[in-house]
């Protein structure tokens, strides 16, 4: 039985396509000891995959720590490979789909890494090679299983590692490809993945969009947390909560397709507030690309180990119960699995005909890149304000990357306070001129050049102080770069003037297509006042309805 990705982006299996749905997993009574304790725990883990079998479920993500299988470098504990020979049996037994990850490193608030392992682990050198090492080692017993491992996984969350941020991005993106290489080498048709999570969007870990080579898909895992993201939220029951990890499923799928590899609700005993969240966000996830549903994790933790005994929330995050039963709230995620056998698979919504587009930037990573402007810490916060409230509005939206070609069928753009370089902005216009409705918030102060001019129809003429300006019943405290700009009008109509009497916000006609555009960083203002987006909704709403008229 092989396994493929279609054209779609979507598993299939002999052609057909699939849904990969189900958990990650350690052992309840073992956790991340699994291997260390494999003679205990292995009827445990036979009854586990019954029970996944039972609920429907058919994918199964568990982990091989590095340190179990080569204690000292070089030497293999041929035992435990044995042990994850078996395991792999007994989902090749129930007809389970496997997804193996390679490398743990980081795992549930802690680090796991072989007593031995003494450098950064992407940097060309001894830790590269036994990287690449034990890749071929593990393989060797994984492609012996290909009619039951879905896909493999370089590793769990390595954009959380300190030492991704620490090495250069260049060594990540060597390490990754030398790994997927390596795997190759084994298996030449193996599905990859890298389990990475919302870090690929709100920072720059050296763990990037279209530049993970090899890997066939994205991943994408995300928790409803506040502290855990980059703009606040109240809560599971917050529509904007809702809406995050859908939105970064959307981002990641703008590269190639993308699986919700690991996700949860963290809390797993308010029944109410799993089910509102939900109800809502798996939908909006699915209609946003993903293709496969993974939750963590199938079992609560009840062994006294590190790393649960110094976060022991991440003991009680099981989707069943002690007696094997579907926690009350998340039943949800259960009867979602099941519908999709049923569900009819439509285009992504973000690729319809009148789709909204959020611009993701040419230059988008900052490190090691000469003349970066944008930073993802900074622009992804201002992408999810433009998201959310044009989702709010009833506007379906897509993500629009700006190292590519615009859209044919794009109608209108949302340029969320972004740095335009003069490239971007010449593109912009030619597709204004043909006909394109742009939305423009933040425009950078030190680009007034042709471009910029022709945009929008006006031209810099001063800097002024930086202060709290207002206009109607929006104020705002920032501007790009810290620079407040006066314009004079060029053929632009200005339709807010701040107490100074400065242009705040004009339309202009440029071709067949018009500009709406706002000086102060409107989104980062709206973000700010987050989770209350009703000033950020009533800005929305004027904007978009000045794009209509």
């Amino acid at each position: 039985m092989a396994f493929g990705l279609d054209a779609a982006g979507y598993f299939t299996q002999d052609g057909k396509r699939i849904w990969p749905v189900g958990a990650n997993y350690w052992p309840g009574s073992a956790g991340v000891e699994m291997w260390a304790r494999f003679d205990a725990v292995r009827e445990e883990i036979a009854r586990d995959l019954d029970l996944v079998k039972s609920l429907g479920l058919n994918t199964v993500r568990f982990f091989l720590r590095w340190q179990d299988f080569e204690p000292v470098a070089g030497k293999y504990d041929e035992r435990t490979f044995a042990n994850l020979r078996t395991v792999l049996g007994m989902f090749r037994e129930r007809g389970l789909y496997a997804h193996p990850s390679l490398f743990v490193g980081f795992m549930s608030g802690g680090l796991f890494w072989p007593k031995w392992k003494n450098a950064n682990l992407y940097s060309p050198g001894v830790m590269r090679e036994r990287s690449v090492a034990f890749t071929k080692r593990a393989m060797g017993v994984i492609s012996e299983f290909k009619d039951c491992v879905i896909a493999v996984d370089q590793g769990n969350e390595l954009c959380c590692l300190a030492e991704s941020s620490a090495a250069l991005p260049e060594d990540v993106v060597g390490w990754c490809g030398d790994i997927n290489a390596a795997i190759r080498s084994v298996w030449a048709d193996a599905i990859i993945i890298s389990g990475n999570e919302q870090n690929q969007v709100i920072n720059d870990t050296g763990w990037r969009f279209g530049q993970q080579p090899g890997c066939d898909l994205y991943s994408m895992h995300g928790y409803p947390v506040p502290g855990w993201h980059n703009v606040m939220f109240d809560g599971m029951t917050d529509p904007f909560c809702q809406s995050l990890l859908p939105f970064y499923t959307k981002v990641a799928r703008a590269y190639g397709p993308v699986m919700l590899q690991e996700f949860g609700t963290i809390v797993t005993f308010g029944a109410k507030q799993q089910r509102a969240y939900l109800e809502k966000m798996l939908p909006k996830a699915l209609e946003s690309g993903a293709n496969g549903f993974l939750w963590w994790c199938m079992r609560d933790i009840t062994a006294p180990v590190h790393p649960y005994m110094s976060h022991g929330f991440e003991g009680t995050l099981g989707l069943v119960d002690a007696a094997g039963k579907v926690k009350p709230g998340l039943e949800v995620f259960i009867e979602f699995c099941r519908s999709l056998a049923t569900r009819p698979v439509s285009a992504v919504k973000g690729d319809a005909v009148g789709a909204v587009g959020v611009y993701l930037p040419a230059q988008y990573y900052q490190r090691n890149v000469p003349g970066a402007q944008n930073n993802p810490q900074q622009y992804s916060r201002w992408l999810i304000v433009a998201n959310h409230l044009s989702e709010m509005l009833g506007h379906e939206v897509r993500v629009v990357r700006g190292d590519q070609a615009l859209p044919a069928d794009l109608e209108t753009l949302i340029v969320p306070s972004i740095l335009l370089s003069v490239p971007e902005a010449e593109a912009i216009a030619a597709w204004v001129k043909a006909g394109g409705k742009l939305l423009w918030h933040g425009v950078d102060p030190v680009n007034y050049g042709a471009a910029y001019i022709e945009l929008l129809g006006a031209l810099a003429v001063d800097y002024r102080q930086p202060k709290a300006v207002t206009w109607d019943r929006f104020t705002f405290d920032a501007f790009p770069r810290n620079m407040r700009v006066e314009i004079e009008p060029r053929g632009c109509t200005v339709v807010g003037r701040d107490e100074d009497g400065l242009p705040l916000l004009l339309t202009n006609t440029l071709g067949r297509g018009k500009v709406v555009a706002a000086l102060p960083l409107v989104d980062e203002v709206i973000a700010r006042a987050a989770p209350n987006f009703e000033v950020g909704r009533g800005w929305y709403e004027k904007v978009f309805a000045l794009l209509k008229g």
